[in-house]
């Protein structure tokens, strides 16, 4: 008879069905009690920007992608998974504490973390205090990820290869005129930016802008995602006293969307695909939804890009990166195979949030639509501690969170899980990726607005209450909104009560480019805008625009039972 040892994370289940008998493990086969002494170790990757455009994933028909493809083949494949909130810092902020925005404060990148919720319980630091050794490369956090990590490798700078002080651009030539600020760096031999084209967030700004994509002819080791994966492979080549966690981030394909020239080459601007972006796309949308798309919020307008001719050029360059950093990966992957570790370890791949290249008319992240919540999402298990039921190369299609990493990762190591965890551990869908699972992903964009994916279907309620409705069955582009449908009513109903009760806040109002977030406890409103920064939330204005906060408290207190989402301009 062929022994198949249980994985690690159900000893406790063998334990006790052995202890009934009057037995112990030490009757178990010895590698099982010597597998129980040795954890599994956990290689972590987490890459930042990346959407959906990957080769398993069938993402774009033109992207190459080896690596993540392989590994794909080696784990469970997630085909329907989604972030926590469609930006860095909200997502990496849920990933990183396995909570909510609602309970770590961090609802976009206008929020960070380590203000929010200084002490909080990171998954490292849960590892550290269970016995686990932790590395970090590359962006972790969305910020200093230093105090949750036992050693830290080379971090990530955006703008490499350009150095610290080639960044900053002179007075005379912010005040030399023309369409856009022109930057020379000599050293390079460029000027920037590379695409040409006028800013759109900060067009006075006195560094250069990441709205930028190009070749920058430069060797690989000059970027720092070549250097935390050199890092990497370094630390996979040593041996440790005790069970370790390596994280890596990448931080390509987010922008400024420069690789090396050669992966450049792999995508020639005149015949890559572009998305499908019909026209009128956003007429059956609010007018909340409309801007939100439209706005340079997290990047540049998908209108500057196309009307500057440059769509093509930032599609090319946007895969270029994405071939970049499967490239680094791979060496991480080949690394792990040929060490001492092959066996022994876990991998998780992540990416923190989609992004959207015209689709919607939007050019960024931060929406509510399928393209910029729908991640990747690969959970490969140690060799030697499979999941009973667990079978490589198998794909999952129900929908799951980013936040349900963390107690996935608990649960596969064996260790004690947080009962605060707000996700739901993947441990039954490793085992059979068509098990039932009775959970959606919710992803937030900014206080009040959620939205959720179901199998089948995305309901959407934006902060001043007005939704979006659409069937991925037919409609996977998200190009008809369903909202007004009357034989829809109860499945929005039903959808919309997946949306946990917000009960810190008791109203969120849109009142002209003004968005106003009233605390439920009496404390005064937040009041957020104008126009892009209503969705950004960087900053709360309400002393800046005392008549616009008066108003709207003076509408509330004169109609105590106002819904708790509204739109003061429709009334």
């Amino acid at each position: 008879m062929c022994y198949k040892r249980p994985p690690i994370s159900t000893l406790p289940f063998y334990a006790s069905i052995l202890t009934a008998l009057g037995l112990s493990l030490a009757v178990l086969p010895t590698d099982l009690a010597a597998a129980n002494a040795q954890k599994p170790n956990i290689l972590y990757i987490t890459i930042d920007d990346m959407n959906d455009w990957i080769g398993c994933l069938d993402g774009h028909p033109q992207v190459k992608t080896p690596n993540i493809d392989r590994l794909a083949k080696r784990g469970l494949l997630f085909t329907n998974a989604h972030c926590v909130v469609p930006a860095c810092s909200g997502s990496r902020a849920a990933n990183w504490t396995g909570l909510l925005p609602i309970h770590n404060g961090v609802y976009g990148n206008g929020q960070k973390l380590e203000k929010t919720m200084p002490d909080a319980q990171l998954l490292p630091l849960d590892l550290q205090q269970q016995g686990y050794y932790t590395m970090g490369t590359g962006k972790l956090l969305h910020g200093k990820s230093n105090r949750m990590l036992n050693e830290s490798g080379p971090v990530y700078n955006k703008w490499r290869p350009i150095l610290d002080e080639e960044l900053k651009i002179s007075e005379a030539e912010l005040k030399a005129g023309g369409p856009y600020v022109k930057h020379e760096i000599p050293r390079l031999g460029i000027t920037m930016p590379l695409n040409q084209m006028p800013r759109d967030r900060k067009p006075y700004s006195s560094t250069i802008d990441s709205f930028d994509w190009g070749v920058i002819d430069r060797p690989e080791s000059e970027w720092t995602d070549t250097q935390s994966a050199d890092w990497a492979v370094e630390k996979l080549g040593q041996s440790y006293d005790k069970p370790f966690m390596l994280g890596v981030g990448f931080y390509r394909p987010h922008q400024p969307l420069w690789a090396p020239k050669k992966y450049h080459d792999m995508y020639p601007p005149e015949s890559v695909v572009l998305p499908k972006v019909p026209e009128g796309d956003l007429d059956d949308v609010s007018q909340t939804a409309q801007d939100l798309g439209r706005y340079a919020l997290t990047s540049g307008a998908h209108s500057t890009t196309s009307e500057n001719g440059q769509w093509r050029n930032a599609v090319s360059a946007y895969l270029a990166c994405i071939s970049f950093v499967d490239a680094q990966l791979g060496k991480v992957l080949g690394a792990l195979d040929k060490s001492k570790h092959a066996n022994n370890t876990m991998i998780v791949l992540w990416t923190d949030h989609g992004w959207q290249l015209g689709e919607k008319e939007h050019w960024g992240k931060f929406t509510a639509w399928e393209r910029s919540t729908r991640v990747p999402l690969i959970i490969t298990p140690p060799k030697n501690a499979r999941p009973i039921g667990f079978k490589p190369n198998k794909r999952s299609h129900k929908a799951v969170s980013l936040l349900d990493v963390y107690p996935t990762v608990i649960d596969m190591l064996g260790l004690k899980k947080r009962d605060d965890l707000d996700g739901h551990s993947l441990m039954p869908l490793l085992s059979d990726p068509r098990a039932e699972w009775v959970h959606v992903a919710m992803s937030t964009v900014g206080r009040g607005t959620h939205t959720v994916r179901h199998s089948r279907w995305r309901y959407t309620r934006y902060f001043d209450g007005t939704q979006e409705l659409y069937d991925h069955k037919n409609d996977p582009n998200e190009w008809t909104n369903l909202i007004g449908d009357p034989e829809r009513a109860n499945l929005v109903r039903w959808l919309s009560k997946k949306i946990p009760e917000d009960k810190i806040y008791s109203h969120f109002v849109r009142y002209g480019d003004f968005k106003a977030v009233v605390p439920a406890d009496g404390s005064p409103l937040m009041l957020y805008g104008p126009k892009v920064e209503m969705f950004a939330e960087s900053k709360d204005v309400s002393s800046g625009f005392p008549e616009i906060a008066s108003h709207i408290e003076k509408y509330l207190s004169k109609n105590p039972k106002a819904p708790k989402h509204l739109n003061l301009d429709t009334l």
